[in-house]
């Protein structure tokens, strides 16, 4: 099995068995480098995350790749800029960057060469961000300036981010463009700082046409990054450069976020990207399917949509542990053979709620009888409520939409629908509509 291959069934069988935010924290940019004599080299994207992943989740790690090559023995992380193919020693800690290694570095983007417009799936939930990011692309520097792109984990944001930089890259291969997280941004920041070589980070920052910062959100709380970002925002815009963030939430519900960076986020465009649809999943799955060479029956498919609904990234994951299952068993793919790879999967996420268990959460929490909850009256106060129940009944329970719509009362389809994707994109923007659904999560226990 090739180490990317290799790689890519560890972390699907990673991301399913963590928290999405943890996995999304420690997990992002690691690569598994290099196998030699039974020892694993696992680069990790710097050394807050090498030393957690070492500490907190060795053991699981070199248990997962056993499962899947029974001669690695050990596993060793180190941090590094690049893959390079004919490493000697490992080195741990990083080394002083030289001009023409910054020039490089700029060259190469920093960009995955497979997140392209072609490779991103477009439904429903995502054709608004998908069609201004190809606008982008097109013209970048006049139009959706900066753009910014928000959503849960696992979305597509990255993808629909680095798709623009490398599609500018194909038509303008001279263009400067740096993709780097927040983190890193940050990291190079208070590095410049203590160095002094704060002409050197402007440089890589500002001397750029286009700069794209992933997770723009972990600016919360660091004065003196959201100083420095202002700074480098405001060169960039100025002359006319353009600027692609991404978050997990609108620039104005960004904690601790200086009023004027949300002011000039929030200046271009703002798009959403929400969690994909039933026939979105399918499509997703359909293609992942084709990537990797796995054709399983169309109702496998369709029984991992409907059991994973969160987010892209672990529905391929869950694709890529029946995958697994299937290749290293030698059994073909049926319903029964998902059920069985998915199966922790399946009964740690539906512990038999019922809907009632739901609808008596949502009255115990906005203090509501049961009866005005599924009535037919509209005031004020009733609204949100109802809005709340259907989406939590969407997501924990197997109901269909129609059957959502008779236990609220008789409502239609259509209605239903609405309510589901009011609230759906409600928690991206609204911190106190968030905190009320995970309270009423924390009194159902999911």
């Amino acid at each position: 099995m090739e180490k990317d291959k290799l790689w890519k069934a560890v972390l699907g069988e990673m991301e399913l068995s963590l928290p999405p935010m943890m996995f999304a924290t420690w997990f992002k940019g690691t690569e598994l480098d290099s196998i030699n004599d039974g020892k694993v080299f696992i680069r990790a994207q710097n050394i807050f995350s090498r030393d957690w992943l070492k500490s907190k989740h060795s053991g699981q790690i070199l248990e997962s790749l056993q499962k899947f090559n029974s001669s690695i023995k050990e596993i060793n992380f180190f941090v590094g800029d690049t893959r390079k193919k004919d490493r000697g020693k490992i080195n741990l800690e990083s080394k002083p960057v030289s001009r023409s290694r910054e020039s490089v570095q700029l060259q190469t983007y920093n960009l995955k060469e497979d997140y392209t417009f072609d490779s991103f799936v477009v439904g429903n939930n995502n054709s608004l961000a998908f069609a201004v990011a190809k606008e982008v692309a097109k013209s970048p520097g006049k139009k959706h300036n900066p753009l910014f792109l928000y959503g849960g984990v696992g979305l597509g944001k990255t993808h629909l981010a680095q798709a623009i930089g490398n599609e500018i890259k194909k038509n303008s291969p001279k263009a400067k463009i740096n993709y780097v997280s927040c983190e890193t941004f940050t990291n190079d920041y208070i590095a410049a700082i203590a160095a002094k070589k704060m002409n050197q980070f402007k440089k890589k920052y500002r001397e750029v046409d286009v700069l794209i910062v992933d997770d723009i959100q972990f600016l919360s709380n660091k004065e003196g990054s959201q100083e420095e970002f202002f700074h480098t925002f405001n060169s960039l815009h100025q002359n006319k450069r353009h600027i692609i963030l991404t978050a997990d939430k609108v620039p104005q519900a960004i904690p601790a976020l200086a009023d004027r960076l949300a002011s000039r986020f929030g200046g271009g465009t703002i798009a959403d990207l929400l969690p994909p649809n039933l026939e979105t999943r399918i499509a997703i799955l359909n293609k992942k399917c084709q990537e990797i060479e796995f054709y399983p029956e169309a109702e496998v498919v369709e029984f991992i949509a409907d059991q994973i609904k969160s987010n892209v990234r672990e529905l391929e994951g869950a694709l890529n542990r029946v995958y697994n299952y299937c290749h290293f068993n030698n059994i073909s793919a049926s319903k029964d053979t998902a059920k069985k790879a998915l199966q922790d999967i399946i009964s740690s996420s539906s512990k038999a709620l019922s809907s009632a268990q739901i609808i008596q959460a949502v009255c115990d929490y906005y203090k509501l009888d049961k009866k005005d909850l599924l009535g037919k009256s509209r005031k004020q106060e009733l609204i949100e409520p109802r809005h709340v129940a259907i989406y939590l009944l969407r997501n924990n329970t197997s109901d269909s939409l129609p059957l959502i719509g008779k236990i609220m009362g008789g409502k239609d389809h259509s209605t239903i629908l609405h309510s589901y994707r009011k609230i759906e994109k409600g928690v991206l923007i609204n911190i106190d509509l968030k905190k009320d659904i995970e309270n009423i999560c924390e009194l159902l226990k999911i």
